[in-house]
């Protein structure tokens, strides 16, 4: 299950799964995140960290385009960055438009 970083407030921690039987959880989880950081009135960045995370499917690429969607409609001056993302959830988001969307730097 996601954890938030309690030092650090602007980090979520994906939990070790991101399969079929975890998505709806973990989105639940980053939305809730989400939502409490997004309401400040000045520009904020928060951190989705996927270190923890150990197994995948390709609803882990669902994971981040339900997340960038949230972000487009829900706020203007919450920007998301992604780290630790393993190896082979970065070459699921290869064969997508995904990856230019969240590698945008």
């Amino acid at each position: 299950m996601s954890s938030l970083d309690k030092k650090q407030a602007k980090k979520l921690y994906v939990g070790e799964e991101l399969t079929k039987a975890t998505i709806v959880q973990e989105l639940s989880n980053a939305v809730v995140f989400l939502k409490g950081r997004g309401s400040s009135k000045q520009s904020s960045v928060v951190c989705i960290d996927f270190i923890k995370l150990k197994r995948i499917d390709t609803l882990a690429v669902v994971f981040i385009v339900q997340i960038e969607r949230f972000i487009a409609r829900s706020s203007e001056d919450l920007k998301i960055s992604y780290q630790n993302l393993p190896n082979d959830l970065t070459s699921l988001l290869k064969l997508t438009s995904v990856e230019q969307a969240i590698f945008h730097d």
